[in-house]
């Protein structure tokens, strides 16, 4: 079963369930899924579908950061619940050590010594990461272990 399609059965049980919240967001996912798949002209595959989930989710991130610092802690809840759905179907999150190494392995293949190889290193371990770090996170932990 490919990710769309587990949304899709996601989103019949919620349906049924009655789950209002969740119909809300998987039917938003569902209408992002289409509008890609209509720009692509093909099918997607997994990694499509997780490219525009994990993007989906820094948004509502973002959005939430924003509604909490305006004053209004019932939409960053309503985002934030929705960042709780949506990221059932991402794959599980690279801890820092994980990604330590995955940076260090590229340093050493690279031969990386300070800042200035900050793009050569930066660019194929997102490509490593994925959907599965943030780029924020991977960023910070790019620069510290470049800088002198």
């Amino acid at each position: 079963m490919t990710l769309a399609e587990r949304i899709d059965a996601d989103l019949l049980t919620a349906l049924k369930g009655r789950e209002a919240s969740r119909v809300e967001v998987l039917r938003f996912l569902k209408s992002s899924l289409q509008n890609a798949r209509i720009a692509k002209q093909a099918d997607l595959d997994d990694a499509d579908v997780e490219k525009l989930i994990a993007s989906d989710v820094k948004r509502r991130t973002d959005a939430a950061e924003q509604f909490r610092t305006g004053g209004r802690k019932d939409l960053a809840d309503a985002d934030l619940a929705a960042i709780a759905v949506l990221q059932a179907y991402l794959p599980k999150g690279l801890s820092e050590t994980e990604i330590n190494g995955i940076i260090a392995k590229q340093v050493a293949a690279i031969g990386a010594t300070g800042p200035a190889d900050f793009g050569k290193v930066m660019g194929p371990v997102m490509a490593t990461v994925g959907t599965r770090a943030d780029g924020k996170t991977v960023q910070a932990l790019v620069k510290k272990i470049l800088s002198p």
